[in-house]
């Protein structure tokens, strides 16, 4: 069995282990699935923006095609080198892919010049693609569980401590009672707050570590800027587009950062896509909404509940896997950008209105 365990998870993400020449990577935690795959990815390809050796495919991809996940596992780089094969997305076209590609490994008629990555949400184990993933010796399983607040606390500890920066326990308290369960997002926040704080890149040497506060927590994560944010989540979801453009407006002029208008989309959409997997596990919407953490409040159910009509899972999918490319476009390609952001909230807000 290859399904690997939450305490081995660190040691295969911090080095490579060549004898899974495919990983799933699954969960309810998106955010947790996203990073884990960029770790493993970049264990064999530093770019993951490289045309000859990284590939990503989705399950629209693979409808037609299913074997194409086996060619392209097979596929030699123009560059040389090992490649990388990114799937995302779960449902009957990945799990044949998946089937075609683990019985190639199995039986030898596959020697694979890449590392496949398959991403999905949140799988029972009785789930075909978990069951082979967590049968073959070729492959491994990574199951990706919310964040504890042990797990919070860990991670804000270690990115302060990589930054040589300290905190009081009032702040720290604040920090793993305001910061989600998505991973992905508590990184991003506690990125802005480190360098609100100043990273260690920007301080001289004989600078004394900034001690972090909680007025500096409530400067950085709590303020009515992001109230804002967090009222164009929910337009967006809505697929309210005529409320849209005025709310993005005023945010602007308030002073809303497009980042943060960013990192509470993604939050918000994390949590429909929590609250999904639930509902898909077999709970009612009532009960998923008030497992999450928080959970929906109450004059915000209907809400709530009417959006997760709007975004069944597979959708869900494609709308995280949009802000995570516009975030990677932000941070990279040099382009204005609240445009890019902008554009894909109003993209996004456009398919709810259509569902």
């Amino acid at each position: 069995m290859t399904a690997i365990k939450p305490r081995d998870v660190d040691a295969l993400l911090k080095r490579r282990n060549g004898t899974f020449k495919a990983v799933l990577i699954y969960g309810n935690d998106a955010g947790s699935v996203r990073e884990r795959s960029d770790i493993l990815a970049r264990q064999v390809v530093s770019d993951l923006k490289d045309p000859f050796n990284f590939i990503e495919l989705s399950d629209s991809d693979l409808k037609e095609e299913p074997g194409r996940l086996v060619d392209e596992a097979a596929a030699l780089s123009f560059m040389g080198g090992e490649r990388v094969v990114r799937v995302r997305g779960a449902g009957a076209p990945v799990d044949s892919a998946g089937k075609l590609l683990v019985a190639a490994l199995d039986n030898g008629s596959l020697n694979p010049n890449a590392l496949t990555i398959i991403e999905a949400g949140g799988l029972k184990k009785t789930a075909p693609l978990r069951k082979l993933f967590e049968k073959s010796k070729h492959t491994a399983a990574i199951a990706c569980y919310e964040d504890s607040d042990l797990d919070l606390k860990a991670m804000i500890e270690q990115m302060l401590r990589d930054e040589d920066l300290l905190i009081t326990d009032d702040a720290l308290m604040m920090l793993t009672t305001t910061l989600g369960t998505d991973r992905g997002i508590s990184r991003a926040e506690m990125e802005k707050l480190i360098l609100y704080a100043g990273p260690k890149s920007l301080r001289g040497a004989d600078e004394e570590p900034y001690q972090i506060k909680p007025e500096d927590v409530a400067e950085c994560l709590a303020d009515f800027t992001q109230d804002m944010a967090a009222d164009i989540a929910g337009i967006v979801a809505q697929g309210r587009l005529a409320d849209l453009s005025a709310a993005l407006y005023r945010a602007a002029e308030a002073g809303t950062g497009a980042m943060t208008t960013l990192i509470f989309l993604q939050r918000h959409f994390s949590r429909l896509y929590a609250a999904q997997s639930m509902i898909a596990s077999g709970d009612p919407a009532s009960a998923a909404m008030k497992k999450l953490k928080p959970p929906v409040f109450f004059n915000e159910e209907r809400a709530f509940q009417a959006q997760l009509k709007k975004w069944p899972l597979p959708r869900l999918e494609g709308a995280l896997s949009n802000l995570l490319q516009a975030e990677h476009d932000a941070k990279t390609t040099g382009a204005p950008v609240q445009e890019i952001i902008e554009r894909t909230a109003l993209r996004l807000s456009a398919l709810a209105s259509r569902a």
